[in-house]
């Protein structure tokens, strides 16, 4: 997940700095020199890159998968032992009350959720709730 947003930020700044020197340039190199903006070929030539740059953003992005299918694959590596657990969780027990249930200590509870929050790319039990509850 955090390389599929630095790559998509590095990318959205290139491009965005682009943007910006072709506009500048068009604006106050040209205005200043012409009276208006015109298109001619040193423009044809900064466009080129900015094109390459756009497609080659797009190919990035499709390639890396949407974060809904990063998800699913995180949630085909739980165990079932983890799964029993976000059950638990989704339900509103409490890590006692699924210790109990279980049949475990209450450590072993507490290492099985950090492993789903990590797996699962969550920060509490709201957030597995939340995704869940759909």
């Amino acid at each position: 997940m955090i390389q599929y947003f630095s790559k998509y930020k590095f990318l959205l700044g290139i491009s965005t700095l682009i943007v910006i020197c072709v506009l500048v340039f068009n604006v106050f190199y040209f205005s200043a020199y012409y009276g208006f903006v015109q298109v001619n070929y040193i423009n044809s030539l900064l466009l080129v890159p900015f094109i390459a740059l756009i497609l080659s953003f797009g190919i990035i992005l499709g390639q890396s998968g949407s974060p809904d299918q990063q998800t699913l694959t995180n949630e085909n590596t739980l165990t079932p032992r983890e799964k029993e657990i976000v059950e638990l969780i989704i339900q509103g027990k409490k890590n006692v009350e699924i210790a109990n249930a279980l049949f475990v200590e209450l450590s072993t509870i507490k290492t099985h959720i950090n492993n789903i929050y990590k797996k699962l790319d969550v920060k509490g039990r709201k957030e597995i709730k939340e995704r869940y509850s759909l």
